[in-house]
């Protein structure tokens, strides 16, 4: 089976510092699931599941919520 790796925003909160999303999906490539909270500042993301030093997901899984994130805060800027 080929399984792809799943990732749902369920809300995105500004703050003065940047964005706080509630983030959960599957990571395929580990065959789990995760659920967490994310933070974006404008340059850099960060989360438990981001962090290599902390429980990362694999890269792919990470690179796709980086880019999820960037398309809800690129839509949400446009919208203003």
């Amino acid at each position: 089976m080929n399984e792809k790796n799943v990732v749902s925003i369920g809300g995105v909160i500004e703050t003065a510092d940047g964005y706080n999303l509630h983030i959960k999906g599957y990571d395929a490539a580990q065959h789990r699931e995760f659920n967490d909270l994310f933070t974006f500042d404008g340059f850099l993301v960060r989360g438990r599941h981001i962090d290599p030093r902390q429980d990362p997901l694999s890269a792919e899984c990470r690179l796709e919520i980086k880019q999820k994130i960037m398309e809800v805060i690129h839509e949400k800027d446009t919208q203003q």
